[in-house]
C-alpha cells in the first residue's frame, strides 16, 4: 500500500486455532473504538483480553488482531483517510452464515463495526514465529481499505491489482509481508464500500524513515525511483483520495 512518504515474493469452539482451513471462509471487521478517552492502548488490551477466546468459543479458527497503538505512534505520518478505524479482526469460519455470535462479541467490544467476507492470498508470506500465540508480532502491519478508482471496472482492479501491483509493491518497498483481502461482499450495515483491505508487514524503521518505507536507505535515487513507481501503479487502478490506510501492531493466535 502506498504511504504518505509512501521484497522478497513467495511462489465449533475448542482451542484457539483448532480448526484446519479446509473448505471454510475468511471474514474481516475493521474496528473503532467509541470510548470517551480514545485511549488506543486499553482498546487494544480489550480485544486481545476477550476476542481470541470468544471468537474461539464461536468457532472461528486463525484468529488475527491487529490495532493502532503505542507502538506505532511514530508512524503519525502514515495515516491516510477519513474514516480511520482503530482495528481490524480477522477469522475463518466454515459457514459465513453462522457469524452471529461472532458479530455480537465484536460488537461488544467496539463502538462501530464493518464487517466484509474475504478472498485472502499471500503474495508475500510471512510464518508465524515460533513460541506462545499472542505475541505481538515484529515491525508493524499497514493495514490499507481500497477502492477502484474512478472509471475502473471491477475486473480491471482485480486484474491489475493481482498481475501488475503486486509485484510493483514487493519490488519497491521494505515489506516482508503481504496478504490481499480482495473483498467478496460486505457483511454489515453501512459498511464502506472498499474493494480490498491489505495488510503489508514493514519493519518498524519505515514508520518514520521514508527511505526504510521504500527499501531506499542511503540511496537517494533508489528511493525517488520507487516512490514514482509506487504512486504511479496505485493511480493507475485505486482511488487514492479513497485510501484509509494505517499503521497497526499484530497479535497471532495461531
Amino acid at each position: 500500500m502506498i504511504g504518505p512518504h509512501t521484497r522478497r515474493q513467495a511462489g465449533g469452539g475448542g482451542a484457539i486455532g483448532s480448526h484446519t482451513l479446509g473448505r471454510m471462509e475468511k471474514l474481516a471487521y475493521l474496528l473503532w473504538d467509541a470510548s470517551p478517552e480514545r485511549d488506543l492502548d486499553a482498546f487494544r488490551d480489550r480485544l486481545l483480553d476477550r476476542l481470541p477466546k470468544g471468537l474461539a468459543d464461536c468457532g472461528a479458527s486463525r484468529v488475527k488482531i491487529l490495532a493502532t497503538d503505542s507502538d506505532v505512534a511514530a508512524g503519525a505520518g502514515l495515516h491516510l483517510g477519513a474514516l480511520a478505524p482503530d482495528a481490524l479482526v480477522t477469522f475463518w469460519l466454515e459457514c459465513v452464515q453462522d457469524r452471529g455470535a461472532s458479530e455480537s462479541l465484536l460488537s461488544g467490544v467496539s463502538g462501530r463495526m464493518a464487517g466484509y467476507l474475504v478472498v485472502e492470498s499471500q503474495p508475500l508470506r510471512f510464518e508465524t514465529p515460533e513460541g506462545p500465540v499472542g505475541r505481538r508480532l515484529p515491525g508493524f502491519t499497514l493495514v490499507g481499505c481500497i477502492e477502484p478508482a474512478d472509471g475502473v471496472a471491477h475486473a480491471e482492479f482485480i486484474a491489475t491489482w493481482e498481475r501488475v501491483h503486486r509485484d510493483v509493491a514487493i519490488e519497491t518497498q521494505s515489506t516482508f509481508s503481504y496478504v490481499r483481502n480482495e473483498v467478496v461482499r460486505p457483511l454489515t450495515a453501512d459498511a464502506p464500500a472498499w474493494g480490498g483491505i491489505v495488510e503489508e508487514g514493514f519493519p518498524l524503521e519505515a514508520l518514520s524513515d521514508p527511505r526504510a518505507f521504500y527499501d531506499a536507505v542511503g540511496d537517494e535515487a533508489k528511493y525517488q525511483r520507487n516512490l514514482a513507481r509506487m504512486i504511479e501503479s496505485c493511480r493507475a487502478f485505486l482511488s487514492l483520495e479513497k485510501v484509509d490506510s494505517h499503521p497497526m501492531s499484530e497479535y497471532r493466535f495461531f
